[in-house]
């Protein structure tokens, strides 16, 4: 008998030895798609911003791009936000606007409907306890998505398009910037910033940069559209008549952008789709151009309709746009501050309040830039503009300069599009195809800026490297990743050439090879996880080349902060060799008196 118990004692142990290995080999088997650890940093529990803009790539139909948008996040930022949202509460009266959301989605933008299940399963593969009806939220509710940036009463977002005669080839370029200040934000109101590129099963592949503009500002797909600004749509209506914009119900703006960049085949295609689908307030706007050399603002959707077209104000192959308007029919939508008039600064547009007081000096900058530059503009004449520093103010403290900025309606401040409230800053070269490159830096991408936002200060990042990363939109995420590794390379080899020449004794050395040591981590990382993603399934792999990617856009990013400490980008005109800026050579736009 103590023989048999002693057997029936071995058999359960082999059996427990024998479940251990199944259980171990079905373990193994499953997917590993998300991280231990978040990829951005943390102080203890608060998530701190990337200095370099994460990059999503999302490939399949819509619920897999759904499903990797979510495992995405989930990697760069950890679960905070998605589990905050997850656990906003909402009653009857919340989840009734969120249905009518929803017919307005289902109706307009369809495919929307299974990318938001797609985020919901992917929530749920990372262990957060999503609904569908939570994930759509996250869309639609104010409580849980990005506000407008562009919804204060000064925000500074800024964009351009310039080609044929402006440009050096003729072709297009455009450049853009959301402007505020980035911030984690709590569980409950996500403010995580990324830039994300789709190649979906239909439609056209496509990159753009949320939240900033309240959508995603700038973006382009491969028909050669691209998306530079918001366009200041919607202020007439928020600002002259609230009940202008109707019921305030419609698709939400960054659904109704997704939709125009996978679906346009032109710059005047997308305002056509733009204005055709409703969104709340009718903010979706903005300025479209396209490389056959078409261009345009959607200045106001509709009540009246105004469409702003290069020509309209004396602008020749360019056209431009911050925050304010510029049609005669839209000039009441301003209330200045007594003792103040609205008055129009010829190609700068109208002057008076909410969003045009720090306008001026940007379209004044661009105008300039534009005109008297013509045919000099490219890549880097573009990256100049965004390094191109406006003058220090004539204050003695930054309360006089906020105290002043209303009353003087921001005359002394003669802004720049580069400011230190640049969230984002894109360079953009299209293509009706698959050479279309984009070119991002995470803030303002030069050091010293001391120009304050209108709101005053000075805004600090964490180790900003003031560089650009360059992806491409190619034909398919592995041919991104090529040629993202490949410019990591170059860029490698460049900044390694140039701290070379640097003497161990110089004080900047030790701190230029820890930063290039920390580039040449990014570019063996990225290796690894593009060897890992082919030998994965097809969701898997997609997440696997977009995590390489990501780390060749830092590799990028660190070896061009060395290279750019050593020599420094152009920061103005003269820096490229051309004529000296506001010089009596050419013929300058000012405010004036008035």
């Amino acid at each position: 008998m103590r023989h048999l118990r002693l057997l029936d004692r071995l058999g359960f142990v082999v059996l427990g030895v024998l479940l251990v290995v199944v259980l171990s080999a079905w373990y193994n088997d499953q997917p590993k798609s998300v991280p231990q650890a978040p990829e951005i940093p943390y102080a203890g529990e608060v998530p701190l911003l990337p200095n370099v803009r994460p990059v999503l790539i999302l490939k399949g139909s819509d619920y897999d791009m759904g499903f990797q948008h979510a495992t995405q996040l989930v990697q760069i930022f950890g679960t905070h936000y998605l589990e905050g949202a997850a656990k906003v509460k909402r009653g009857p009266k919340n989840l009734a606007v969120l249905r009518k959301s929803e017919g307005y989605i289902k109706k307009y933008t369809p495919w929307a409907i299974d990318y938001v299940k797609g985020m919901t399963e992917g929530c749920v593969a990372a262990g957060i306890a999503m609904s569908y009806d939570q994930m759509l939220a996250h869309f639609v509710s104010e409580k849980t998505s990005p506000p407008d940036e562009e919804g204060g009463a000064d925000s500074d977002c800024s964009g351009w398009a310039a080609w044929g005669s402006t440009t050096k080839d003729g072709k297009l370029i455009c450049g853009g910037s959301g402007d505020h200040e980035m911030h984690v934000g709590s569980k409950y109101q996500y403010r995580y910033e990324i830039s994300l590129m789709l190649f979906p099963e239909t439609g056209s592949p496509y990159v753009f940069c949320p939240p900033s503009g309240g959508a995603g500002h700038p973006g382009m797909n491969n028909k050669g559209v691209v998306y530079v600004h918001h366009g200041t749509t919607g202020y007439r209506g928020r600002y002259l008549d609230p009940k202008a914009d109707g019921t305030g119900e419609g698709v939400p703006r960054v659904l109704l952008l997704m939709h125009c960049l996978r679906f346009a085949n032109s710059a005047e295609h997308a305002k056509d789709l733009a204005i055709s689908i409703p969104n709340p307030g009718g903010r979706q706007g903005g300025i479209w151009a396209d490389v056959t050399g078409k261009a345009l603002v959607i200045e106001n959707r509709e009540n009246p309709q105004i469409i702003r077209r290069p020509g309209d104000y004396g602008e020749k192959d360019f056209l431009f746009a911050t925050n304010n308007l510029f049609s005669d029919q839209l000039k009441d939508a301003y209330h200045p501050p007594a003792g103040q008039k609205v008055v129009f600064i010829p190609h700068a547009g109208w002057l008076g309040t909410e969003g045009s007081l720090g306008s001026i000096g940007r379209n004044l900058g661009l105008w300039n830039l534009f005109t008297n530059y013509q045919g000099k503009v490219d890549l880097e004449f573009a990256k100049m503009i965004w390094r191109f520093k406006g003058p220090s103010l004539p204050y003695d403290t930054i309360d006089e300069a906020v105290a002043d900025y209303e009353k003087s309606q921001a005359r002394l401040w003669n802004a720049h599009v580069s400011q230190p409230g640049n969230s984002v800053v894109t360079v953009l070269q299209p293509d009706a195809g698959d050479k279309g490159v984009i070119h991002v830096s995470h803030g303002c991408p030069v050091r010293g800026n001391d120009s304050p936002t209108y709101q005053g200060g000075v805004i600090v990042r964490l180790n900003p490297t003031f560089t650009f990363f360059e992806l491409q939109l190619a034909a398919k995420p592995n041919d991104v990743a090529k040629a993202a590794k490949t410019r990591a390379r170059y860029d490698l080899w460049n900044a390694y050439q140039a701290l070379s020449k640097l003497d161990y004794s110089d004080p900047r050395y030790d701190r230029l090879d820890g930063i290039l040591n920390d580039a040449a981590a990014e570019w063996q990382k990225g290796n690894f996880y593009l060897e890992e993603a082919a030998d994965s399934s097809a969701t898997e792999a997609t997440v696997g080349v977009a995590k390489g990617v990501r780390c060749f856009t830092k590799a990028q990013c660190y070896a061009r902060e060395v290279s750019e400490i050593i020599k420094p980008a152009p920061k103005r005109p003269e820096d490229l060799g051309l004529r000296p800026w506001f010089g009596n050579w050419g013929t300058w736009a000012t405010r004036g008196e008035n």
